[in-house]
């Protein structure tokens, strides 16, 4: 039960941090042509659409 518990709770805390090196990322583009660049790029890693399923 603790391992489980442990278990969930990293996968929250990873996908938190992974979340906002993303957001940070984003959030340095210069305009919004090079947003929409970071957002295709991370799309085609398949980082980026994990967020909104």
């Amino acid at each position: 039960m603790i391992k489980k518990l442990l278990s969930k709770l990293f996968k929250r805390i990873a996908f938190d941090d992974e979340r906002e090196s993303i957001e940070k990322y984003l959030s340095q583009s210069s305009n919004t042509y090079d947003l929409e660049q970071r957002i295709r790029e991370l799309d085609h890693k398949n980082k980026y659409n994990r967020f909104y399923l």
